[in-house]
């Protein structure tokens, strides 16, 4: 809930109800771009365009590491040094030609999805299509299998992975307390403690120190990020399972080399470019950009098509109007409505004093929602001519890797999804349901109930 605060009103990131609907409080927030977080000491809420971009431009004053000291193995937090090295052997898989030949194969799964969603008629969108399609996508860039089963496990690990690895997008949740939690927290330890002692077999030295790092999220360290959740070790057991499996496919290949993308990461770790540690938290950071965010951004186009029937007869008109629609979805419903940074020193931004290690969550949502740089920001305008310059995949050397990727499946996704369908409505099996439980600011939807309606051939007399 909104609460006064200096002047200015109060924004709690792990407010339900904010999380629910975020941008009615984005106007304030911008009024007052740089704002201390009500009820959590050491954060600071940045928003407005100029100023959420001035901090994502300068990675040397406003740091990803969100802890002094450590610097975490993921590549969308680290300096901007390593990041070179590390961003540079990765960006292989999201090239012009890359893309080019993973496109026949998002083509063929946009059109298996949206034929069994055909044919189920009505249901969960998330199900049938929205988490499918990018899911598909990731399984057959890290040669996964892709069974309903499979997949299902590949959607598990993102999921634990938003909720461990990039929950940095806020203060976090206090340590958990009580009985019941922490017998919850002692089996979650005793299923992953084998699958991590498998892990750490596996790795050189230098790769288990980089994989133990990791600072621990049950501290309640005043100011400093944190996941205090009981399920915690459970989940921490997953990633370790996916890492296990990511690695195994990926030393088969560098054993008998293939053509899949994965094989596009061997000659950098060959070259000593990449650590085996690298390798699986870029493979982690790839299926949380390359899923999860994508999923969200197919849901809520359809999500649009249902709210406003029009569009599709538009776009099914002039399909030219296809990108610039998708762009601004992604102005207004961006998929990552916040992501942190840390400063390295004392500094001033918009007017504030900061100390040095003052934790900033930055409202990508809300700047997207600058009527500054926006004009009319609320109303969703598919004309309007500087839609691209949205930040819903970040801005400077951390912008999303996978961004050209998501476009792409986007863009084949709305394209089938006209083709089959007349229209589309909600709410048939339920109400859609908002992410509103995961720390980082995932903006999209758990459940999207939906009944499509295909379009009817018209023959010539």
């Amino acid at each position: 809930m909104q609460q006064e605060t200096g002047g200015a009103m109060g924004f709690d990131p792990l407010d339900a109800d904010i999380r629910a609907c975020p941008h009615a409080h984005y106007p304030a927030l911008n009024d007052q771009p740089v704002q201390p977080v009500v009820g959590h000491p050491g954060f600071w809420l940045v928003s407005g365009y100029d100023t959420v971009s001035e901090v994502l431009m300068d990675p040397d004053l406003y740091d990803g590491q969100p802890f002094p000291g450590r610097d975490l193995p993921i590549m969308s937090a680290m300096r901007p040094e390593p990041h070179k090295r590390l961003r540079g052997a990765v960006q292989s898989l999201f090239t012009n030609r890359a893309l080019g030949q993973l496109t026949p194969y998002v083509e063929a799964q946009v059109a298996r999805r949206t034929a069994l969603l055909a044919e189920a008629g009505e249901g969960d969108l998330m199900d049938l299509w929205a988490n499918r399609i990018p899911l598909s996508v990731i399984a057959h860039m890290f040669g996964f299998p892709d069974d309903e089963a499979d997949l299902e496990r590949l959607h598990g690990y993102g999921d634990a992975a938003i909720r461990l690895i990039i929950p940095l997008g806020g203060p976090g949740l206090s340590a958990p307390r009580g009985l019941r939690s922490r017998l919850a927290q002692a089996r979650g330890v005793l299923a992953a403690a084998p699958l991590a002692a498998r892990m750490m077999r596996r790795l050189p030295a230098r790769d288990r120190r980089a994989m133990l790092g990791f600072p621990n999220p049950f501290a309640d360290r005043p100011g400093f990020p944190r996941t205090g959740f009981a399920r915690h070790p459970e989940l921490i057991g997953q990633i370790f399972a996916f890492n296990l499996e990511v690695l195994e496919i990926f030393l088969d290949h560098v054993r008998a080399p293939g053509t899949s993308v994965i094989d596009r990461l061997i000659p950098p770790y060959q070259r000593g470019e990449l650590s085996l540690a690298e390798v699986l938290t870029s493979a982690m950071q790839i299926l949380v950009a390359g899923y999860e965010t994508t999923a969200n951004t197919l849901a809520t186009i359809v999500y649009r098509f249902a709210d406003d029937r029009r569009l599709m007869d538009r776009l099914r008109a002039d399909p030219a109007q296809i990108e610039p629609f998708v762009e601004e979805v992604l102005r207004i419903d961006a998929p990552l409505q916040r992501t942190l940074r840390r400063t390295t020193r004392s500094t001033h931004l918009a007017g504030v004093e900061l100390p040095e290690n003052a934790q900033l969550i930055v409202m990508l949502g809300a700047a997207n929602m600058d009527a500054r740089k926006f004009g009319d920001p609320e109303a969703f305008d598919p004309q309007r001519d500087n839609a691209r310059r949205h930040l819903a995949f970040g801005r400077g050397i951390h912008m999303c890797i996978g961004a050209q990727l998501a476009r792409l499946e986007a863009r084949i996704a709305v394209e089938a999804f006209l083709r089959r369908f007349e229209s589309v409505e909600m709410g048939f099996a339920g109400v859609p349901e908002r992410i509103t439980d995961k720390d980082v600011g995932m903006w999209g939807f758990k459940h999207l109930p939906v009944r499509v309606h295909p379009r009817v051939e018209r023959r010539a007399a």
